[in-house]
């Protein structure tokens, strides 16, 4: 009996000494501060194997640098819309102007800069989009389309004779797909292999229930109409009145888009925001919900308009799929598809404001990103530290620690970090809150990462006081790789 009580005393006595307390993977602030706080700023969570240092750490998100080949290359912007799916071609639509790039870069001419659809959105404006067949690149800057022919050179011609208006364009099965001018249902079909001739008899109508059709897009062979009340998936059935048919079995998703710039694709999905502020990605036919009720709370906070005003960019790297979403130009949060969290990214010093992406494309490793207010294009690069050449704030706020009824004191708190090496940050900053991350008034405590050579440095801070509750906050420029971290926390019950 004796030997049970001790060891139950010995389970229940105050712990000593350094223990790791919980570290933040997402980034999840609730509208009730104290109940989360949690932020992941130019960080992002990495699962690692189970005999790693950590099974999850905390790594740098892609800085952007520019090429000498792209500096100064396009006029004005910001850049619209890349599109890369030709070998060995890149297309740009930067300012008013569309571009070429094939080992040199060329100004395709003058396309116009699309604007407000008016009707039910007044605010609404539907993205440029660029689909490229075998032969030719369609640009669609609504509600005009221009086309021109794969060659170093050339220029493109406005699509005019019969060509309707449109809002957007796609290649699917040798056609040119085009959504309908403004608001509508409909969407049409150049005929095939030729963006410039139209058949009276290839224009359809999506048709399960009341909707506004605003994009068409290519996903996995099929053509996906995208609405501001659903989704209508169509195949091509090889008729000959009119060549695609609504799928019978899986062909209607009943979550619509907020606005058409939201609309991206990775990871074999679909993802959108939808007009009621939830984050969806397709499942197969199905929408699945990625968004938390904290994410959800930030996209509301933005208002009525933050669906209309939003846009939405999709790309991988190093084995990561993200979807990043922007919020009225304001801020920046992503999805990770691998780890199933997000995080936020600012190319801002201060970390204030959105990340500088406004157009993806993707070729092999390489990742190009088109600035959101100048005519830049960027590679995303895992080794390059800053954004543009500004150094980024990367920061972790980290799960608040209770101490009940009894205060709690700290003792001393150590960062596990990689330190002394090539990629070593420098000073590490510690500040902390203690009503819940409201007001940061502790600290700020500057801790050095170490030199080249001090690769066994523990970055580390000592009497860090009391408190009943408290959330740790901690920032670094440059790149970072974060294990965990470990603190000495005696007296009440947090931890």
């Amino acid at each position: 009996m004796s030997d049970a009580l001790d060891t139950l005393r010995t389970a229940l006595a105050p712990k000593i000494g350094m223990k790791r307390i919980p570290f933040p993977t997402e980034s999840y602030q609730h509208r009730s501060v104290p109940l989360s706080q949690k932020r992941l700023l130019n960080l992002m969570a990495e699962e690692e194997p189970s005999d790693a240092r950590t099974q999850a750490a905390l790594i740098s998100t892609p800085g952007l640098w520019s090429p000498e080949l792209f500096v100064g290359a396009f006029a004005s912007g910001p850049v619209h819309a890349i599109n890369t799916d030709e070998p060995g071609v890149g297309y740009f639509v930067s300012g008013s102007h569309a571009y070429g790039y094939s080992g040199t870069i060329w100004d395709m001419g003058e396309v116009g800069v699309a604007s407000a659809v008016g009707g039910v959105n007044p605010d609404l404006v539907m993205p440029a989009t660029i689909a490229v067949s075998q032969s030719a690149v369609v640009f669609c800057i609504p509600p005009n389309a221009f086309t021109a022919p794969h060659a170093v050179g050339s220029t493109v011609n406005q699509i005019g004779g019969t060509f309707p208006g449109a809002n957007s364009v796609t290649y699917i099965n040798n056609y040119f797909a085009f959504s309908q001018q403004g608001y509508g249902l409909g969407f049409f079909l150049s005929t095939i292999a030729d963006p410039t001739l139209f058949d009276a008899l290839d224009f359809a109508s999506i048709e399960a229930g009341t909707n506004v059709m605003l994009r068409a897009i290519t996903q996995a062979g099929e053509l996906w109409l995208c609405g501001r009340n659903g989704f209508e998936i169509w195949y091509n059935s090889g008729d000959q009145d009119f060549p695609f048919r609504r799928r019978q079995t899986g062909g209607v998703i009943s979550y619509g888009v907020g606005t058409p710039r939201t609309v991206a694709q990775i990871d074999n999905s679909v993802f959108w925001l939808d007009k009621d502020g939830t984050v969806f990605r397709s499942k197969g036919y199905t929408a699945e919900r990625i968004s938390t009720h904290a994410i959800e709370g930030i996209i509301a906070s933005y208002g009525i308009s933050s669906s209309v005003k939003a846009y939405g960019l999709a790309y991988a790297q190093d084995g990561h799929a993200f979807y990043a979403l922007t919020l009225s130009g304001d801020r920046t949060l992503v999805y990770d598809c691998n780890t199933k969290r997000w995080h936020d990214r600012s190319s801002n010093a201060d970390g204030n404001g959105p990340w500088r992406a406004n157009a993806v494309g993707m070729v092999e490793n390489l990742v190009y990103i088109g600035d959101r207010t100048d005519g830049t294009v960027y590679f995303a690069d895992t080794t390059v530290p800053t954004d543009a050449g500004v150094d980024v704030l990367r920061q972790a706020v980290m799960p608040p620690l209770w101490a009940a009824t009894h205060r709690a004191f700290c003792a001393r708190l150590e960062i596990e970090m990689e330190s002394g090496g090539l990629l070593a940050p420098g000073d590490v900053t510690l500040d902390w809150s203690d009503d819940g991350g409201i007001n940061w008034t502790g600290g700020p405590r500057v801790m050095n990462a170490g030199t080249l050579l001090e690769t066994r440095k523990r970055v580390y801070t000592t009497r860090l006081g009391s408190f009943r509750q408290r959330v740790f906050r901690f920032s670094v420029r440059g790149h970072a790789t974060f294990y965990a971290v470990d603190a000495d926390i005696s007296g009440g019950t947090a931890g």
